[in-house]
């Protein structure tokens, strides 16, 4: 059977979440608002921060400029990779072995991020991807972000055209709007859920996993 397996990135293979959340919090209490970094995972880490940013700050009431926020989020995306290394930042448990485990059985290993085509590279370069994961798919590649699931089609479409069409293909993420729109684009999704958050609609989600190890007993 030909599969392709299709990975989100933080959070599902990588901690880089950790970098994004403790920065925002921090342009967060620049404004007076004391929201701590797991504050900011657990209720924005799966909307885009030029977005849920300006909603919490017009909550609160505080002046600012959209091209403040955007400035920011351009700035926190290009030192991420400076962090990796002094922060110390790993894959997420059980990550590496399980990319390996789905190599060697020959599928298919593609990431889908809303991170910059960029940015991906230099992560799979710095964790030491670059066998197993065998191309990305970005937002900068497409026109519409979240919600909308372009880059999911996007995804699809550039597997099918560099490698064959699957007859099964698995998307893992750690966001449940994602999971949404992954099965809206036709797939087997899997829900990455350390967390135990109860699920919004449990048809949308195929199967749920605490872990990334649980991926073997689901292929």
């Amino acid at each position: 059977m030909k599969i392709h397996i299709v990975f989100d990135l933080d959070w599902t293979l990588t901690d880089t979440q950790t970098i994004h959340q403790k920065l925002e919090s921090d342009f967060l209490k620049s404004k007076w608002i004391d929201i701590q970094p797991e504050g900011v995972g657990l209720q924005y880490a799966w909307r885009t921060p030029k977005e849920w940013i300006p909603e919490v700050l017009m909550s609160k009431k505080i002046n600012f400029t959209q091209e403040e926020v955007n400035a920011f989020v351009d700035w926190k995306n290009e030192v991420l990779i400076s962090l990796l290394h002094a922060w110390k930042i790993d894959l997420i448990p059980h990550a590496f072995e399980t990319l390996i485990y789905l190599y060697n059985k020959g599928y298919k290993i593609w990431i889908s991020s809303w991170s910059w085509k960029e940015r991906i590279k230099e992560l799979v370069k710095y964790f030491h991807l670059e066998e197993m994961i065998l191309a990305s798919t970005s937002s900068n590649e497409v026109e519409h972000k979240k919600p909308y699931p372009d880059v999911f089609l996007a995804t699809f479409e550039k597997i099918e055209k560099i490698y064959w069409t699957p007859d099964t293909t698995y998307v893992i993420w750690d966001g449940w709007a994602d999971v949404e729109w992954w099965h809206k684009a036709w797939a087997k999704t899997v829900w990455l859920n350390p967390w135990k958050i109860a699920k919004l609609d449990a048809s949308y989600c195929d199967f749920e996993i605490g872990d990334l190890k649980e991926l073997q007993n689901i292929l």
